[in-house]
């Protein structure tokens, strides 16, 4: 699909295409396909992962200054989205449990929409702090955003909770990081701050756990100050390699600068 919108399956060629799993991932807001939100995960499955690679671009429409705007035509992109999905399947024999869709910001609620929408049963949803404006506060209904019952699995991560990402928990499961909530390490200064550092720091986690599959165990917990107090024993693995058996909220600590994540040592873990 084009930065219009215009669906263009019809010009991928037959050869070899979509004979792994799927990756397809979307930006947000003022951005694009070239910005830091799909690129650094994009390189990521291209330097270690044996997958087929799509990038959805609807810059054209989020670039604009008008936040509302953008955000109220999510729901049409994201059913451009769907119809590009019907098309792999109807041409190409694409089945859903080959799709894996990854959203950040805006883009998450464009992929939920997408899921929605499609004829075929979604794998996995991926939602990269999806955008809390006008989702959250004031909210909209779930077949306009992205939710738990859009894919077989939807895994969050959020980092800029409250502020730009929704706070709640919206999907099968939900990753906090630091609590989810700004300023993330690394991110408390007043450029990082206006630079929407904590926001963009879930595309950043989620990239470097493509390359690094352990980097962020996350536990189960029913709150911050549980994991804190060391009051949670299940746990699983934020990112790529997600659990699908733990489901829930699950939080993690991560350092401030690469690497991010901070493997499975214990006086790592909660120090």
């Amino acid at each position: 699909m084009d930065a219009y919108g215009n669906v263009v399956t019809e010009n991928l060629k037959e050869d070899n295409l979509f004979k792994n799993s799927i990756k397809i991932i979307t930006h947000g807001w003022k951005s694009s396909i070239d910005s830091p939100a799909v690129k650094v995960i994009k390189e990521a499955y291209l330097e270690t992962k044996d997958a087929d690679i799509i990038t959805i671009d609807w810059s054209v429409t989020a670039d604009s200054f008008f936040y509302n705007w953008v955000a109220n035509k999510t729901k049409n992109i994201g059913e451009q989205v769907a119809i590009f999905l019907d098309g792999l399947s109807k041409q190409h024999n694409v089945s859903g449990d080959q799709i894996h869709l990854i959203g950040h910001s805006l883009g998450a609620h464009v992929m939920g929409v997408a899921a929605y929408k499609s004829n075929l049963t979604i794998n996995r949803i991926t939602g990269l702090d999806p955008a809390r404006p006008l989702f959250e506060y004031p909210s909209r209904d779930d077949s306009e955003k992205l939710d738990s019952s859009d894919a077989k699995f939807v895994d969050v991560i959020h980092t800029c909770g409250g502020v730009l990402g929704i706070e709640a928990a919206i999907g099968t499961a939900d990753f906090y990081p630091n609590s989810g909530i700004p300023p993330q390490p690394g991110c408390d200064s007043i450029q990082k701050i206006l630079e929407a550092c904590s926001h963009s720091r879930a595309h950043d986690y989620f990239a470097e756990s493509i390359k690094t599959p352990k980097a962020f165990p996350a536990f189960k917990c029913a709150s911050w100050l549980d994991y804190l107090q060391n009051l949670c024993d299940q746990y699983g693995f934020m990112g790529e390699d997600v659990n699908r058996n733990v489901t829930g909220k699950l939080y993690l600590k991560t350092n401030a600068k690469q690497p991010f994540g901070r493997s499975f040592e214990p006086f790592c873990l909660f120090g």
